[in-house]
Protein backbone atom coordinates (compact mmCIF):
# COMPACT_ATOMS: atom_id res chain seq x y z
CA UNK A 1 0.00 0.00 0.00
CA UNK A 2 3.01 2.26 0.29
CA UNK A 3 3.25 2.69 -3.77
CA UNK A 4 0.91 5.89 -3.55
CA UNK A 5 3.65 7.71 -1.48
CA UNK A 6 6.46 7.03 -4.31
CA UNK A 7 4.35 8.25 -7.30
CA UNK A 8 4.90 11.22 -9.48
CA UNK A 9 1.32 12.81 -10.59
CA UNK A 10 1.00 15.28 -13.92
CA UNK A 11 -2.09 16.91 -13.78
CA UNK A 12 -3.47 17.18 -17.47
CA UNK A 13 -6.54 19.23 -18.25
CA UNK A 14 -7.12 17.43 -21.30
CA UNK A 15 -8.67 20.83 -23.35
CA UNK A 16 -5.95 22.97 -23.10
CA UNK A 17 -2.96 20.33 -23.32
CA UNK A 18 -3.17 19.37 -27.37
CA UNK A 19 -4.91 19.31 -30.13
CA UNK A 20 -4.33 16.70 -32.70
CA UNK A 21 -7.33 17.49 -35.19
CA UNK A 22 -7.17 21.09 -35.78
CA UNK A 23 -10.26 21.77 -34.12
CA UNK A 24 -8.48 24.42 -31.40
CA UNK A 25 -9.68 22.12 -28.33
CA UNK A 26 -7.10 19.58 -26.57
CA UNK A 27 -8.08 15.96 -26.96
CA UNK A 28 -7.13 12.42 -25.80
CA UNK A 29 -5.43 11.39 -29.09
CA UNK A 30 -3.34 14.80 -28.45
CA UNK A 31 -2.31 13.24 -25.22
CA UNK A 32 -1.40 9.60 -26.62
CA UNK A 33 0.99 11.68 -28.54
CA UNK A 34 2.78 13.29 -25.76
CA UNK A 35 3.62 10.51 -23.83
CA UNK A 36 6.72 10.07 -24.23
CA UNK A 37 6.98 13.81 -22.80
CA UNK A 38 5.59 12.79 -19.82
CA UNK A 39 7.41 9.57 -19.42
CA UNK A 40 11.26 11.74 -20.25
CA UNK A 41 9.74 13.90 -16.57
CA UNK A 42 9.87 11.46 -14.84
CA UNK A 43 6.51 11.26 -13.94
CA UNK A 44 4.43 7.71 -13.78
CA UNK A 45 1.06 8.59 -13.13
CA UNK A 46 -1.74 11.05 -15.29
CA UNK A 47 -4.28 12.59 -13.60
CA UNK A 48 -7.04 13.80 -16.36
CA UNK A 49 -9.14 16.42 -15.36
CA UNK A 50 -12.99 15.23 -16.55
CA UNK A 51 -12.95 13.66 -20.09
CA UNK A 52 -16.52 12.98 -19.86
CA UNK A 53 -19.74 13.97 -21.86
CA UNK A 54 -20.90 17.50 -20.82
CA UNK A 55 -22.49 20.14 -21.29
CA UNK A 56 -18.98 22.71 -20.58
CA UNK A 57 -20.83 24.98 -18.50
CA UNK A 58 -18.01 24.06 -15.68
CA UNK A 59 -15.74 22.05 -18.53
CA UNK A 60 -16.21 19.06 -17.63
CA UNK A 61 -16.85 19.00 -14.08
CA UNK A 62 -21.18 19.33 -14.93
CA UNK A 63 -21.31 15.46 -16.31
CA UNK A 64 -24.57 14.57 -18.44
CA UNK A 65 -22.99 10.53 -19.00
CA UNK A 66 -20.20 9.50 -16.83
CA UNK A 67 -19.87 6.21 -19.04
CA UNK A 68 -19.46 8.58 -22.60
CA UNK A 69 -16.01 10.59 -23.74
CA UNK A 70 -16.62 13.82 -24.43
CA UNK A 71 -16.83 13.86 -27.84
CA UNK A 72 -14.69 16.89 -28.32
CA UNK A 73 -12.38 14.75 -26.47
CA UNK A 74 -12.69 11.65 -29.13
CA UNK A 75 -13.98 8.41 -28.52
CA UNK A 76 -13.78 5.81 -26.00
CA UNK A 77 -11.73 4.19 -28.30
CA UNK A 78 -9.51 6.68 -28.26
CA UNK A 79 -9.24 6.77 -24.45
CA UNK A 80 -8.93 2.70 -24.61
CA UNK A 81 -5.42 3.55 -26.67
CA UNK A 82 -4.55 6.28 -24.46
CA UNK A 83 -4.37 3.69 -21.28
CA UNK A 84 -3.01 1.31 -23.70
CA UNK A 85 0.06 3.29 -24.57
CA UNK A 86 0.23 4.48 -21.17
CA UNK A 87 0.85 1.30 -19.27
CA UNK A 88 3.43 0.41 -22.17
CA UNK A 89 5.39 3.10 -20.93
CA UNK A 90 4.83 2.27 -17.11
CA UNK A 91 2.44 4.91 -16.81
CA UNK A 92 -0.99 5.36 -14.83
CA UNK A 93 -4.00 6.78 -15.40
CA UNK A 94 -5.99 8.71 -12.65
CA UNK A 95 -9.55 9.61 -13.64
CA UNK A 96 -11.51 12.26 -11.71
CA UNK A 97 -14.40 11.30 -9.85
CA UNK A 98 -17.30 14.02 -9.56
CA UNK A 99 -19.48 12.34 -6.78
CA UNK A 100 -21.17 15.83 -5.46
CA UNK A 101 -23.70 16.28 -8.56
CA UNK A 102 -24.57 15.54 -11.65
CA UNK A 103 -25.07 17.82 -14.47
CA UNK A 104 -29.41 19.18 -14.87
CA UNK A 105 -28.48 17.14 -18.42
CA UNK A 106 -27.84 13.42 -16.56
CA UNK A 107 -30.53 11.29 -16.93
CA UNK A 108 -31.32 11.28 -13.62
CA UNK A 109 -31.79 14.74 -13.25
CA UNK A 110 -33.95 14.49 -16.39
CA UNK A 111 -36.07 12.13 -15.03
CA UNK A 112 -36.10 13.89 -11.46
CA UNK A 113 -37.79 17.09 -13.38
CA UNK A 114 -40.56 15.27 -15.14
CA UNK A 115 -42.64 14.54 -11.69
CA UNK A 116 -42.76 14.90 -8.08
CA UNK A 117 -43.70 11.16 -8.00
CA UNK A 118 -40.45 10.36 -10.24
CA UNK A 119 -38.57 7.65 -8.02
CA UNK A 120 -35.50 9.85 -9.39
CA UNK A 121 -36.43 13.01 -7.31
CA UNK A 122 -34.79 11.56 -4.94
CA UNK A 123 -31.49 11.43 -6.41
CA UNK A 124 -31.42 15.24 -5.73
CA UNK A 125 -31.90 17.65 -3.07
CA UNK A 126 -35.12 19.34 -3.57
CA UNK A 127 -36.89 21.16 -1.10
CA UNK A 128 -40.12 23.44 -1.22
CA UNK A 129 -39.78 26.93 -1.64
CA UNK A 130 -41.22 29.67 1.13
CA UNK A 131 -43.26 32.50 0.17
CA UNK A 132 -42.72 36.07 1.52
CA UNK A 133 -45.73 38.66 2.42
CA UNK A 134 -46.29 39.57 -1.07
CA UNK A 135 -46.39 35.82 -1.82
CA UNK A 136 -43.44 35.34 -3.85
CA UNK A 137 -41.66 32.29 -4.18
CA UNK A 138 -38.62 32.38 -2.67
CA UNK A 139 -35.46 29.85 -2.03
CA UNK A 140 -35.83 26.96 0.61
CA UNK A 141 -32.89 28.77 2.63
CA UNK A 142 -30.23 31.71 2.15
CA UNK A 143 -27.60 29.03 1.32
CA UNK A 144 -25.19 30.94 -1.49
CA UNK A 145 -23.95 28.96 -4.37
CA UNK A 146 -19.41 28.87 -4.30
CA UNK A 147 -19.87 30.36 -7.79
CA UNK A 148 -22.13 33.52 -6.10
CA UNK A 149 -25.88 33.71 -6.41
CA UNK A 150 -28.40 31.95 -4.36
CA UNK A 151 -27.56 27.85 -4.21
CA UNK A 152 -31.02 26.99 -5.32
CA UNK A 153 -32.76 26.85 -8.44
CA UNK A 154 -36.15 26.53 -9.22
CA UNK A 155 -37.84 23.56 -10.17
CA UNK A 156 -39.78 24.44 -14.11
CA UNK A 157 -42.37 21.97 -12.37
CA UNK A 158 -43.12 22.85 -9.20
CA UNK A 159 -43.35 24.58 -6.12
CA UNK A 160 -40.03 22.88 -5.19
CA UNK A 161 -36.53 24.28 -5.44
CA UNK A 162 -33.30 22.03 -5.80
CA UNK A 163 -29.75 22.62 -4.67
CA UNK A 164 -26.96 23.66 -6.93
CA UNK A 165 -24.13 24.51 -4.14
CA UNK A 166 -21.43 24.89 -7.52
CA UNK A 167 -22.93 26.61 -11.25
CA UNK A 168 -26.53 26.52 -11.53
CA UNK A 169 -26.09 22.97 -13.61
CA UNK A 170 -24.71 21.38 -11.29
CA UNK A 171 -27.23 19.35 -9.27
CA UNK A 172 -26.21 18.16 -5.81
CA UNK A 173 -26.97 14.33 -5.64
CA UNK A 174 -28.29 12.76 -2.41
CA UNK A 175 -26.02 10.53 -0.65
CA UNK A 176 -28.42 9.37 1.82
CA UNK A 177 -30.19 7.44 -0.90
CA UNK A 178 -28.80 4.24 -0.81
CA UNK A 179 -28.81 4.32 -4.65
CA UNK A 180 -27.22 7.47 -5.58
CA UNK A 181 -24.46 5.84 -3.52
CA UNK A 182 -24.76 2.23 -5.46
CA UNK A 183 -24.78 4.50 -8.64
CA UNK A 184 -21.50 6.17 -8.36
CA UNK A 185 -19.78 2.85 -6.79
CA UNK A 186 -20.95 1.25 -10.42
CA UNK A 187 -19.47 4.33 -12.70
CA UNK A 188 -16.18 3.57 -10.03
CA UNK A 189 -16.33 -0.31 -10.96
CA UNK A 190 -16.76 0.30 -14.54
CA UNK A 191 -13.44 2.15 -15.12
CA UNK A 192 -11.47 0.84 -12.78
CA UNK A 193 -12.38 -2.66 -14.49
CA UNK A 194 -10.95 -0.85 -17.89
CA UNK A 195 -7.66 -0.56 -15.87
CA UNK A 196 -7.19 3.09 -14.78
CA UNK A 197 -5.16 3.14 -11.46
CA UNK A 198 -8.02 5.31 -9.23
CA UNK A 199 -9.42 8.43 -8.55
CA UNK A 200 -8.76 12.32 -7.49
CA UNK A 201 -12.63 13.38 -5.93
CA UNK A 202 -14.00 16.14 -6.51
CA UNK A 203 -14.77 18.29 -3.32
CA UNK A 204 -15.42 14.72 -1.65
CA UNK A 205 -15.83 16.23 1.65
CA UNK A 206 -18.95 18.27 0.57
CA UNK A 207 -20.94 15.22 -0.16
CA UNK A 208 -23.16 14.57 2.75
CA UNK A 209 -25.03 18.06 3.82
CA UNK A 210 -26.77 18.95 7.31
CA UNK A 211 -30.23 17.17 7.97
CA UNK A 212 -32.99 20.01 7.64
CA UNK A 213 -30.54 22.11 5.37
CA UNK A 214 -30.65 24.60 7.99
CA UNK A 215 -30.21 28.46 7.68
CA UNK A 216 -26.17 29.62 6.69
CA UNK A 217 -24.17 32.18 9.35
CA UNK A 218 -26.78 34.53 10.61
CA UNK A 219 -29.71 33.25 8.47
CA UNK A 220 -30.63 36.74 6.99
CA UNK A 221 -28.41 37.29 3.93
CA UNK A 222 -26.78 34.79 1.60
CA UNK A 223 -24.08 33.20 2.82
CA UNK A 224 -22.11 30.06 1.89
CA UNK A 225 -23.23 27.44 4.22
CA UNK A 226 -19.54 25.72 5.42
CA UNK A 227 -20.47 24.48 8.68
CA UNK A 228 -23.56 22.59 7.11
CA UNK A 229 -21.48 21.01 4.02
CA UNK A 230 -17.97 20.36 4.72
CA UNK A 231 -16.32 17.26 6.15
CA UNK A 232 -19.54 16.32 8.22
CA UNK A 233 -19.70 12.70 10.21
CA UNK A 234 -21.48 11.49 7.28
CA UNK A 235 -19.14 12.27 4.79
CA UNK A 236 -17.03 10.41 6.34
CA UNK A 237 -19.24 7.54 6.83
CA UNK A 238 -20.13 7.60 2.82
CA UNK A 239 -16.51 7.48 1.95
CA UNK A 240 -15.70 4.52 4.24
CA UNK A 241 -18.42 2.74 2.37
CA UNK A 242 -16.85 3.23 -0.39
CA UNK A 243 -13.44 1.79 0.41
CA UNK A 244 -15.40 -0.90 1.94
CA UNK A 245 -17.83 -1.74 -1.17
CA UNK A 246 -15.20 -0.72 -4.17
CA UNK A 247 -11.89 0.50 -3.14
CA UNK A 248 -10.79 -2.42 -0.84
CA UNK A 249 -11.91 -4.78 -3.82
CA UNK A 250 -9.18 -3.89 -5.65
CA UNK A 251 -5.27 -4.41 -5.52
CA UNK A 252 -4.11 -0.89 -4.73
CA UNK A 253 -6.55 1.87 -5.79
CA UNK A 254 -5.08 5.03 -5.99
CA UNK A 255 -7.02 7.88 -3.82
CA UNK A 256 -6.72 11.61 -3.43
CA UNK A 257 -9.17 13.68 -2.56
CA UNK A 258 -10.20 17.13 -2.93
CA UNK A 259 -11.53 19.06 0.66
CA UNK A 260 -12.93 22.04 0.35
CA UNK A 261 -11.68 23.89 3.17
CA UNK A 262 -10.56 21.28 4.84
CA UNK A 263 -8.77 21.15 8.21
CA UNK A 264 -6.11 19.60 9.70
CA UNK A 265 -7.98 17.19 12.16
CA UNK A 266 -10.14 16.36 9.11
CA UNK A 267 -7.45 15.73 6.35
CA UNK A 268 -5.87 13.16 8.84
CA UNK A 269 -9.13 11.58 9.62
CA UNK A 270 -9.86 10.93 5.68
CA UNK A 271 -6.30 9.81 5.20
CA UNK A 272 -4.91 7.23 8.14
CA UNK A 273 -4.51 4.29 6.74
CA UNK A 274 -6.11 2.44 9.54
CA UNK A 275 -9.33 4.75 9.07
CA UNK A 276 -9.75 3.00 5.37
CA UNK A 277 -11.03 5.90 3.37
CA UNK A 278 -8.60 7.67 0.97
CA UNK A 279 -4.84 7.15 0.53
CA UNK A 280 -4.16 11.25 0.40
CA UNK A 281 -6.00 14.87 0.27
CA UNK A 282 -5.21 18.18 -1.09
CA UNK A 283 -5.19 21.10 1.71
CA UNK A 284 -5.91 24.57 0.31
CA UNK A 285 -4.32 27.00 2.71
CA UNK A 286 -1.52 27.64 1.06
CA UNK A 287 -3.85 28.57 -1.85
CA UNK A 288 -5.55 31.18 -0.27
CA UNK A 289 -2.62 32.56 1.61
CA UNK A 290 -3.61 36.99 1.24
CA UNK A 291 -7.39 35.75 0.59
CA UNK A 292 -10.21 37.08 3.19
CA UNK A 293 -12.61 33.88 4.96
CA UNK A 294 -14.72 34.06 1.58
CA UNK A 295 -12.35 32.54 -0.37
CA UNK A 296 -10.62 33.97 -3.80
CA UNK A 297 -12.12 36.41 -4.41
CA UNK A 298 -12.33 37.92 -1.04
CA UNK A 299 -9.85 40.43 -1.94
CA UNK A 300 -10.14 42.73 1.64
CA UNK A 301 -6.27 41.32 2.68
CA UNK A 302 -5.09 42.97 -0.75
CA UNK A 303 -3.47 39.47 -1.27
CA UNK A 304 -0.70 40.52 0.39
CA UNK A 305 1.16 37.95 2.02
CA UNK A 306 4.53 37.36 3.70
CA UNK A 307 7.30 34.58 3.37
CA UNK A 308 7.44 34.20 6.96
CA UNK A 309 3.71 33.20 6.13
CA UNK A 310 3.46 31.25 3.42
CA UNK A 311 6.45 29.36 5.53
CA UNK A 312 4.65 28.77 8.72
CA UNK A 313 1.72 27.68 6.73
CA UNK A 314 3.75 24.69 4.91
CA UNK A 315 5.63 24.05 8.35
CA UNK A 316 2.31 23.65 10.23
CA UNK A 317 0.56 21.35 7.64
CA UNK A 318 3.86 19.11 6.81
CA UNK A 319 4.40 18.69 11.31
CA UNK A 320 0.39 18.41 11.53
CA UNK A 321 -0.31 15.86 9.06
CA UNK A 322 2.63 13.57 9.45
CA UNK A 323 1.82 13.32 13.66
CA UNK A 324 -2.16 13.01 13.17
CA UNK A 325 -0.51 9.85 10.46
CA UNK A 326 -2.01 11.19 7.49
CA UNK A 327 -0.91 11.94 3.94
CA UNK A 328 -0.86 15.15 1.75
CA UNK A 329 -1.24 15.38 -1.99
CA UNK A 330 1.27 18.61 -2.59
CA UNK A 331 0.81 20.91 -5.25
CA UNK A 332 1.25 24.53 -5.98
CA UNK A 333 -0.76 24.64 -8.95
CA UNK A 334 -3.44 23.14 -10.78
CA UNK A 335 -6.38 24.01 -13.08
CA UNK A 336 -8.20 25.89 -10.64
CA UNK A 337 -4.87 27.84 -9.45
CA UNK A 338 -3.28 30.62 -10.95
CA UNK A 339 0.01 29.54 -12.09
CA UNK A 340 2.29 29.06 -9.29
CA UNK A 341 5.55 31.27 -10.71
CA UNK A 342 3.13 34.10 -10.67
CA UNK A 343 1.20 33.62 -7.58
CA UNK A 344 4.19 32.16 -5.33
CA UNK A 345 7.23 33.53 -7.11
CA UNK A 346 8.13 36.23 -9.43
CA UNK A 347 7.26 35.67 -13.55
CA UNK A 348 9.56 38.97 -14.39
CA UNK A 349 12.96 39.06 -14.15
CA UNK A 350 13.21 35.93 -11.47
CA UNK A 351 11.14 33.43 -13.31
CA UNK A 352 13.45 31.00 -14.19
CA UNK A 353 15.24 31.38 -10.47
CA UNK A 354 11.97 30.77 -8.62
CA UNK A 355 10.00 28.55 -10.82
CA UNK A 356 13.28 26.08 -9.93
CA UNK A 357 12.72 26.90 -6.17
CA UNK A 358 8.85 26.50 -5.99
CA UNK A 359 9.71 23.11 -7.74
CA UNK A 360 12.14 22.67 -4.99
CA UNK A 361 10.15 23.35 -2.52
CA UNK A 362 7.02 20.97 -3.64
CA UNK A 363 9.53 17.25 -4.86
CA UNK A 364 11.28 17.58 -1.33
CA UNK A 365 8.16 18.19 0.91
CA UNK A 366 6.62 15.06 2.63
CA UNK A 367 3.80 13.97 0.56
CA UNK A 368 2.90 13.08 -3.11
CA UNK A 369 3.71 15.09 -5.13
CA UNK A 370 1.87 16.37 -8.20
CA UNK A 371 2.78 19.01 -11.26
CA UNK A 372 0.54 20.54 -13.29
CA UNK A 373 0.95 20.89 -17.42
CA UNK A 374 3.39 23.73 -18.11
CA UNK A 375 4.70 24.31 -14.29
CA UNK A 376 7.84 22.40 -15.61
CA UNK A 377 8.48 25.07 -18.07
CA UNK A 378 7.69 28.14 -15.95
CA UNK A 379 4.62 28.97 -17.85
CA UNK A 380 2.80 32.16 -16.51
CA UNK A 381 -0.17 33.94 -15.90
CA UNK A 382 -1.92 35.49 -19.05
CA UNK A 383 -3.22 39.11 -19.03
CA UNK A 384 -7.28 38.50 -19.84
CA UNK A 385 -9.70 40.51 -20.64
CA UNK A 386 -13.14 40.01 -19.99
CA UNK A 387 -13.56 39.30 -24.00
CA UNK A 388 -10.88 36.16 -23.28
CA UNK A 389 -12.43 34.38 -20.13
CA UNK A 390 -13.71 31.67 -20.52
CA UNK A 391 -14.64 30.34 -16.63
CA UNK A 392 -17.88 30.33 -15.24
CA UNK A 393 -16.49 31.38 -11.69
CA UNK A 394 -14.41 34.39 -13.32
CA UNK A 395 -17.80 35.41 -15.06
CA UNK A 396 -20.54 34.92 -12.75
CA UNK A 397 -18.61 36.51 -9.77
CA UNK A 398 -17.41 39.47 -11.80
CA UNK A 399 -21.12 40.41 -11.70
CA UNK A 400 -21.15 39.39 -7.94
CA UNK A 401 -18.54 41.27 -6.74
CA UNK A 402 -20.42 44.46 -8.62
CA UNK A 403 -23.92 43.21 -7.56
CA UNK A 404 -23.31 42.06 -4.21
CA UNK A 405 -20.14 43.75 -3.48
CA UNK A 406 -20.89 46.78 -4.39
CA UNK A 407 -16.97 47.30 -5.99
CA UNK A 408 -16.80 49.36 -9.26
CA UNK A 409 -16.56 47.37 -12.05
CA UNK A 410 -12.58 48.11 -12.81
CA UNK A 411 -11.71 47.00 -9.42
CA UNK A 412 -13.93 43.82 -9.69
CA UNK A 413 -12.58 43.44 -12.69
CA UNK A 414 -9.20 43.65 -11.27
CA UNK A 415 -9.89 40.91 -8.48
CA UNK A 416 -10.91 38.55 -11.19
CA UNK A 417 -7.88 39.16 -13.24
CA UNK A 418 -5.63 38.13 -10.37
CA UNK A 419 -7.53 35.01 -9.28
CA UNK A 420 -9.24 33.91 -12.29
CA UNK A 421 -9.01 29.54 -13.22
CA UNK A 422 -8.54 30.55 -16.65
CA UNK A 423 -4.83 32.00 -15.98
CA UNK A 424 -4.28 27.35 -15.67
CA UNK A 425 -6.35 26.41 -18.81
CA UNK A 426 -4.62 28.95 -21.84
CA UNK A 427 -3.12 26.49 -24.33
CA UNK A 428 0.39 24.23 -23.14
CA UNK A 429 2.67 26.18 -24.82
CA UNK A 430 4.72 23.51 -26.82
CA UNK A 431 6.88 25.76 -29.41
CA UNK A 432 7.12 29.24 -30.49
CA UNK A 433 5.10 28.22 -33.71
CA UNK A 434 1.68 29.80 -34.39
CA UNK A 435 -0.79 29.12 -31.30
CA UNK A 436 2.48 27.99 -29.31
CA UNK A 437 2.53 24.47 -31.24
CA UNK A 438 -0.92 23.52 -29.47
CA UNK A 439 -3.39 23.58 -32.78
CA UNK A 440 -3.18 23.85 -36.57
CA UNK A 441 -7.04 25.90 -36.36
CA UNK A 442 -7.98 28.47 -33.67
CA UNK A 443 -7.70 27.98 -30.04
CA UNK A 444 -10.78 27.71 -27.79
CA UNK A 445 -8.98 30.43 -25.84
CA UNK A 446 -6.39 32.63 -25.76
CA UNK A 447 -2.82 31.87 -26.15
CA UNK A 448 -0.04 33.59 -23.27
CA UNK A 449 1.95 35.40 -25.64
CA UNK A 450 4.98 35.24 -23.99
CA UNK A 451 4.90 31.45 -26.04
CA UNK A 452 7.51 33.07 -27.86
CA UNK A 453 10.00 32.09 -25.15
CA UNK A 454 8.54 30.38 -22.64
CA UNK A 455 7.94 26.44 -24.44
CA UNK A 456 8.78 23.49 -24.58
CA UNK A 457 10.80 23.20 -27.53
CA UNK A 458 13.50 25.91 -26.31
CA UNK A 459 13.59 24.46 -22.81
CA UNK A 460 14.87 21.40 -24.57
CA UNK A 461 17.70 23.32 -26.29
CA UNK A 462 18.04 25.59 -22.87
CA UNK A 463 21.40 24.52 -20.55
CA UNK A 464 19.89 24.76 -16.89
CA UNK A 465 16.42 25.21 -18.06
CA UNK A 466 13.83 24.84 -15.54
CA UNK A 467 12.55 21.67 -17.73
CA UNK A 468 16.03 19.67 -16.80
CA UNK A 469 15.22 20.95 -13.56
CA UNK A 470 12.67 19.18 -12.94
CA UNK A 471 14.07 16.10 -14.54
CA UNK A 472 16.80 16.16 -12.27
CA UNK A 473 14.94 17.02 -8.93
CA UNK A 474 12.15 13.94 -10.14
CA UNK A 475 14.85 11.32 -10.34
CA UNK A 476 16.38 12.40 -7.32
CA UNK A 477 12.84 12.22 -5.38
CA UNK A 478 12.37 8.86 -6.86
CA UNK A 479 15.89 7.49 -6.07
CA UNK A 480 15.39 8.50 -2.55
CA UNK A 481 12.85 6.77 0.03
CA UNK A 482 14.07 9.26 3.14
CA UNK A 483 12.22 12.04 0.30
CA UNK A 484 9.12 10.17 -0.15
CA UNK A 485 8.56 9.07 3.38
CA UNK A 486 10.86 10.51 5.76
CA UNK A 487 10.13 13.10 8.24
CA UNK A 488 10.06 17.20 8.13
CA UNK A 489 11.99 18.51 10.93
CA UNK A 490 11.62 22.59 10.36
CA UNK A 491 15.74 24.31 10.90
CA UNK A 492 16.01 28.19 11.06
CA UNK A 493 12.18 28.51 12.09
CA UNK A 494 12.00 32.46 12.92
CA UNK A 495 14.12 33.51 9.88
CA UNK A 496 11.59 35.82 8.08
CA UNK A 497 12.68 34.75 4.46
CA UNK A 498 13.82 31.53 4.02
CA UNK A 499 12.22 27.70 4.55
CA UNK A 500 14.57 25.40 5.66
CA UNK A 501 14.14 21.52 6.73
CA UNK A 502 15.45 18.29 7.05
CA UNK A 503 14.04 14.94 5.44
CA UNK A 504 15.61 12.54 7.75
CA UNK A 505 14.93 8.58 8.03
CA UNK A 506 17.36 5.75 9.67
CA UNK A 507 21.25 7.30 8.38
CA UNK A 508 19.45 9.41 5.52
CA UNK A 509 18.91 12.97 5.08
CA UNK A 510 18.54 15.70 3.31
CA UNK A 511 18.58 19.47 4.00
CA UNK A 512 16.40 21.54 1.99
CA UNK A 513 16.75 25.77 2.16
CA UNK A 514 14.78 27.91 -0.32
CA UNK A 515 14.71 31.72 0.15
CA UNK A 516 11.06 32.68 -0.33
CA UNK A 517 11.60 36.01 -1.15
CA UNK A 518 13.02 38.11 -4.28
CA UNK A 519 15.69 39.97 -2.33
CA UNK A 520 19.16 38.94 -0.56
CA UNK A 521 18.29 37.05 2.61
CA UNK A 522 20.60 34.74 5.24
CA UNK A 523 20.19 31.08 6.34
CA UNK A 524 21.29 30.49 10.34
CA UNK A 525 22.16 26.55 9.99
CA UNK A 526 24.21 26.51 13.20
CA UNK A 527 22.17 23.92 14.63
CA UNK A 528 22.41 21.35 11.74
CA UNK A 529 25.95 22.31 11.13
CA UNK A 530 27.18 19.07 12.57
CA UNK A 531 26.25 17.04 9.72
CA UNK A 532 28.55 16.64 6.93
CA UNK A 533 26.40 18.24 3.95
CA UNK A 534 27.88 17.87 0.31
CA UNK A 535 25.11 20.14 -2.62
CA UNK A 536 23.25 17.58 -4.53
CA UNK A 537 21.31 20.28 -6.41
CA UNK A 538 20.95 24.23 -6.16
CA UNK A 539 19.15 26.83 -8.03
CA UNK A 540 21.90 29.33 -8.77
CA UNK A 541 25.69 28.25 -8.13
CA UNK A 542 26.69 25.06 -6.65
CA UNK A 543 28.12 25.98 -3.37
CA UNK A 544 29.26 24.20 -0.04
CA UNK A 545 27.47 24.07 3.02
CA UNK A 546 28.00 26.94 5.40
CA UNK A 547 26.45 26.89 8.96
CA UNK A 548 25.35 30.73 7.74
CA UNK A 549 24.52 30.67 4.36
CA UNK A 550 23.62 33.94 2.08
CA UNK A 551 21.07 33.29 -0.30
CA UNK A 552 20.19 34.89 -3.85
CA UNK A 553 16.74 35.97 -4.25
CA UNK A 554 14.53 32.54 -4.47
CA UNK A 555 17.47 30.80 -4.64
CA UNK A 556 16.98 26.91 -3.38
CA UNK A 557 19.54 24.57 -2.28
CA UNK A 558 19.10 20.83 -1.38
CA UNK A 559 21.99 19.41 0.36
CA UNK A 560 22.56 15.64 1.58
CA UNK A 561 25.06 14.04 4.27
Amino acid sequence: MGNFKHRIVYQIWPRSFKDSNGDGIGDLQGITGKLDYIKSLGADTIWLSPIYATGNKDYGYDIDDYYKINPEFGSMEDFDELLHQSKNLGIDIVMDLVANHTSDQHPWFQEAVKSKDSPYRNYYIFKQGKRNKKGELLPPNNWLSAFGGSAWQKDPNSDEFYLTLFTPNQCDLNWENEKVREGIYEIMRFWLDKGILGFRMDVINTIAKKEGLPPAGKGKKLDFPFEHIVSLPKSHEYVKEMHEKILSQYEDVFTVGEGMVTSLEDLNAYTRPEEKKLQMMFQFDVHLIGCGPLGKFDFRKGYRWTPKELKDLIIRWQIGVEKGGGWLGNFLSNHDQPRQVSRFGHDGAFRRKSAKSLAMLNFTLRGTPFLYQGEEIGMTNCHLEEEDWRDFEAINDFKVLQEMMHLPKPLARKVIQKMTRDHARTPMQWSDEKNAGFTTGTPWMKVNPNCSYINVEKELKRENSILSFYKKLIEIRKSSEVLSTGSFVPVDIDNKKVLSYLRQQGEETYLIVINLSGSLAEANLMDVSAYNFKPVLCTYDTLPFMPSIKLQPYEGRLYKV
